[in-house]
């Protein structure tokens, strides 16, 4: 494996947080580069990457969509230029150049209601996306907390998720000398 990439959306600011956390961890081990899913990301990936790592908000117990966008942006003032390309969009049109390429989602949550954020399925959405792609999803979806749906994030996840991302270099790593 080449590098990793992570692709991410964000609506406040969290989600990018947490992806440049997670990339720094994965840093160590592997050369990484943080993309926005909306203006960055690339139509293919090519066989330089060996992990994809995908995430971004929960909104309405789900991955962002044009309308949760446009009401994010009305009812919040987020600033989204555009509302109708995320990552689920992304998700649903990248191509992957090559078998065998491992993944892991993430996504930021409330953590209001304990009940409410069980519920919650961005990252479940993700890791579905991932196996459409023949990605394999090399371990469960992480989660990360805010505050409210403005953030600011939870003390500690950033930190929580620059070691996810260390964790997700030794996986990398170890299922690298078993095959």
């Amino acid at each position: 494996m080449t590098r990793a990439l992570v692709v991410y959306e964000s609506v406040f600011g969290d989600a990018r947080t947490i992806a440049h956390a997670i990339a720094d961890g994965l840093s160590d081990s592997i050369g990484v580069d943080v993309l926005a899913a909306a203006n960055e990301a690339p139509a293919e990936i090519g066989p330089d990457v060996g992990l994809l790592v995908v995430g971004g908000p929960t909104h309405a117990f789900g991955m962002p969509r044009p309308s949760t966008r446009e009401g994010a942006v009305k009812q919040y003032g987020a600033d989204i230029t555009d509302t109708d390309t995320g990552l689920h969009e992304w998700l649903e049109t990248v191509r992957v150049a090559h078998p065998g390429l491992l993944a892991a989602a993430f996504d930021t949550r409330s953590s209001g209601h304990p009940v409410l954020a069980r519920m919650d399925h961005a990252a479940r959405t993700e890791e579905k996306l991932l196996g459409k792609l023949g990605a394999t999803v090399m371990t469960p979806a992480e989660h990360f907390f805010v505050e409210d749906a403005k953030g600011p994030l939870v003390e500690g996840e950033e930190d929580r998720a620059s070691r996810w991302g260390r964790t997700l270099a030794g996986l990398v790593s170890a299922r690298a000398t078993t095959d």
